[in-house]
């Protein structure tokens, strides 16, 4: 299944690759479950220790955040047309997990990109 979010993690594989020292400073590993109809659709996993992404679940490696939104909330998130603080107040983004560790994440994920 194609979700609109692929093209965000694609655009976050990409930064990591020209960003590794950023994305290991983060020191952290990110589990996305992106849903669609309240359905997990899609994972995503964002090893910032690594500095890679993939698709699927973590592999080999203990995931310390767990974050849980909807893909067209995913989108307007890496479009900043949705503040992320605002969106976990409102509910579309759910954190288990380490949610400090979530705040270092920003400057990862903006994006200047046309979705």
């Amino acid at each position: 299944m194609s979700l609109q979010s692929d093209a965000v993690f694609q655009k976050i594989i990409d930064g990591l690759k020209d960003n590794e020292a950023k994305a290991k400073a983060v020191n952290g590993v990110f589990l996305y479950k992106i849903t669609k109809d309240g359905k997990v659709a899609k994972e995503w996993t964002l090893d910032c220790k690594n500095a890679k992404a993939y698709e699927g679940p973590a592999q080999g490696i203990k995931v310390d955040t767990t974050l849980t939104v909807a893909d067209e909330d995913m989108v307007d998130i890496a479009l900043g047309k949705l503040n992320p603080q605002a969106a976990f107040m409102k509910g579309k983004l759910k954190i288990a997990g380490n949610i400090m560790l979530t705040q270092k994440l920003a400057p990862l994920l903006k994006t200047d990109a046309k979705l």
